[in-house]
């Protein structure tokens, strides 16, 4: 069986338990505590597993990590084929104390960022903290913070107590002197090209005594982030000689390769599960006629408004891969919402706004610029308007954004996200980002909050499994031949077809004219039915954009004779085409004022006989059984069911001692499954929370004498 390679084995462990280190990072127990609460433990967790590396005389540098880890941890010698160079050439700062903390969006990097800067500061260990981000948005967004922590009293008055070095640090951007003591929150931009910048006079030489923190950190190794590469060279740069580097992330990936250098992980799956972020509700299955356009994402949003309504103002965002289709989906979204609601267009333009980074040239600046008048003032002022989206006088409802936003969002009413194409969520790293958009729970609303999940498009197989990953929700168990059931083997073929030319026809006579014509059921509205994860099937009315009236029907009939035969086209008046179309209709016991897209191509092929030439041969072919292929039921690749199946529709069917054919990593997951089952057995079935009780319904116990298959499990 394949090795499975999950985020958590690449996750860095700490090894030093040296007491002094130890006696530094819990003597600031008190003070983070303060700061982050029980709900958020976890902040202090990161922030004290960092220390102790920091702290630690043990480690020089990352790369002696980086080696103490290779050698105890079998999956990252698998990974990286054994060999050790290649683990630490995936290091870019493996000179350096450098290390990542992935905390998921949502989940406050900016109190960890702040409260690691604050220990560092008040024990001495450093003189300044530098901390680094893409955009002005999110600079502003951290000082803000930091300045609201700083005048937290009780905060301060804990470091009083600990004799703190520097006891109350300066909150500075790079245009005042970074003095002793002082956190310096600026955008990486403007560390190299903002000119009065105070970076390189305050820095200089000093990298040593200097904690870096660089936040939303997968910016500095994307290789399609072209504004912020040199981010990497700055910290590298031996003029600063940087040592003290700690990066934050909530999608640390680059592409679909998680972070090598991570040393804590508080997953988006651990998040949702503590009720910190909001639940995902993904569509499982998606039963659809035709392109429902924008309507079951208005549904969901009318929805969102029903259940939220009276507590805020629930938002929906659309996410595109680039800038271009961005605003061509905000102009079909505001025409879709003024034809809706009954608006005209500048109303509904209130209701609608598109965020990117910047403007594209070339082709793509076209496409906006024809949409769009004067489109980067329009984008600038849209930026401004997402500070405040989430209050109820800011009319904005809909948002339609590029998923690789360098901007910083703290929008928390995001109830739907609507991930439009493919494109837009083709890796680890954007499926991650674009979650991130509606993870934040708003303040005051009960842990139950979910934001749904709505793709445009079906996704590939291979985007689902990205998705399933990065939210690792998707726990699988295995299922294939059991050599504990070989007594049950049996012969199995496949069958092998080949094409066979059976006979060859040769037009000699016009064909008959079309009278009779077997057109499919059709409707002005259909059904579409999507099933989600958590709030089930949701069944949504569209009105068919696919329908023609009789009229329209005809004309395109005409041109289409007109286009093959002109004579054809003369005898086939629009008169007679009518009666052909309604007549039929008729006998089909359907309305006869309008006719569907595949109707209408029933139409047009009924008259293709009427174009075959005479005296044509034309060969007739059919698929025919050629051989058995014998199936070796021993080397049948294996098969797995989800848990998110097993939820629905799934039964398994098992006998004793299945998990013997399972792997390592599988059968914890089925003993919790048989554990569930074993207290409502003992206990009764009003001890299972309401959510597990699909363990009780679709597992099947069966007895070693009735279980007569070649498998560990029977999937149905």
């Amino acid at each position: 069986m394949a090795v499975t390679y999950r985020n958590d084995d690449f996750v860095l462990q700490v090894r030093d338990n040296d007491a002094a280190v130890s006696n530094i990072v819990n003597k600031y127990d008190a003070f983070l505590e303060a700061l982050s609460g029980t709900h958020y433990a976890f902040q202090t967790e990161a922030i004290k597993t960092v220390l102790k590396f920091l702290l630690s005389s043990h480690y020089k540098n990352t790369g002696d990590l980086a080696t103490e880890n290779f050698d105890h941890n079998t999956k990252l010698q698998s990974y990286y084929d054994h060999t050790l160079h290649n683990y630490l050439s995936s290091f870019a700062l493996a000179d350096k104390k450098s290390v990542s903390i992935d905390l998921a969006t949502g989940t406050g990097k900016s109190f960890a960022i702040y409260g690691l800067a604050r220990v560092m500061l008040a024990e001495g260990l450093v003189d300044k903290v530098l901390v680094l981000c893409p955009t002005l948005t999110i600079e502003e967004g951290l000082k803000d913070k930091f300045f609201q922590l700083s005048a937290d009293p009780n905060l301060t008055a804990i470091l009083q107590e600990l004799d703190a070095v520097y006891l109350n640090p300066g909150i500075k951007s790079a245009n005042d002197p970074i003095l002793a003591g002082d956190i310096c929150v600026e955008n990486i931009h403007a560390v190299y090209d903002r000119t009065g910048s105070s970076i390189r006079d305050s820095f200089t030489g000093k990298g040593g005594r200097t904690l870096v923190l660089n936040d939303e950190a997968h910016h500095i190794f994307s290789n399609a982030d072209q504004a912020t590469k040199r981010w990497l060279d700055f910290l590298q740069n031996p003029e600063y000689g940087f040592h003290f580097i700690v990066n934050f992330s909530g999608t640390p990936y680059i592409g679909d390769r998680y972070f090598p250098d991570i040393v804590y992980r508080y997953s988006l799956k651990k998040a949702i599960e503590a009720r910190v972020v909001k639940q995902v509700d993904y569509a499982l299955e998606r039963l659809i006629g035709v392109d429902c356009g924008y309507e079951e994402t208005y549904q969901n949003h009318l929805l969102n408004q029903q259940t939220y309504g009276g507590q805020l103002k629930p938002i929906s965002i659309i996410v595109t891969e680039k800038i271009a289709s961005c605003v061509e989906v905000w102009n079909e979204l505001v025409n879709f919402i003024a034809s809706k609601e009954n608006l005209n267009r500048q109303q509904a333009e209130k209701k609608v706004i598109w965020v990117a980074s910047g403007i594209p040239s070339g082709n793509d600046g076209i496409r906006v610029k024809a949409l769009v008048d004067k489109a980067d003032k329009v984008r600038r002022d849209n930026v401004q308007l997402l500070k405040t989206v989430d209050d109820a006088q800011n009319p904005v409802e809909w948002i339609v954004s590029v998923s690789m936003l360098t901007e910083g969002w703290d929008v928390k009413n995001v109830f739907q996200i609507v991930p439009h194409e493919n494109k837009a969520f083709n890796s680890k790293l954007l499926i991650a980002q674009v979650l991130g958009r509606g993870l934040r729970m708003p303040s005051g609303l009960g842990g139950n909050a979910m934001v749904k999940i709505n793709n445009h498009e079906r996704w590939t197989q291979q985007i689902a499994d990205l998705y399933r990953d990065v939210l690792e929700i998707e726990n699988r168990l295995s299922w294939g031949y059991s050599e504990a059931q070989q007594g049950f083997v049996f012969e199995l073929h496949n069958i092998d077809y080949q094409v066979v030319q059976q006979t060859e026809e040769v037009k000699s006579k016009l064909a008959s004219e079309p009278e009779h014509i077997d057109y499919s059921p059709q409707s002005r509205q259909y059904e579409e039915s999507t099933t989600y994860i958590r709030s089930g099937k949701v069944t949504t009315l569209i009105d068919n954009r696919d329908i023609f009236t009789i009229d329209e029907a005809v004309k395109r009939i005409k041109l289409f004779l007109k286009d093959k035969d002109e004579e054809l086209s003369i005898r086939w008046t629009a008169q007679r085409i009518t009666g052909l179309i309604q007549n039929n209709l008729a006998r089909t016991q359907q309305e006869t004022d309008f006719i569907s897209q595949v109707n209408l191509l029933k139409t047009q092929y009924a008259f293709g006989p009427m174009f075959r030439d005479l005296g044509k041969v034309s060969p007739r072919y059919e698929m025919k059984p050629n051989n058995l292929i014998f199936a070796d039921m021993h080397k049948l690749n294996r098969q797995s069911f989800s848990e998110s199946a097993l939820k629905n529709h799934t039964h398994v069917f098992y006998s004793d001692n299945q998990e013997a054919d399972l792997s390592d990593d599988e059968k914890p997951l089925w003993k919790s499954f048989l554990a569930v089952r074993e207290i409502a057995a003992k206990y009764g079935n009003d001890r299972i929370k309401d959510d597990e009780e699909y363990l009780l319904s679709n597992l099947h116990p069966t007895s070693k004498a009735d279980f007569k298959s070649p498998t560990n499990f029977i999937v149905t």
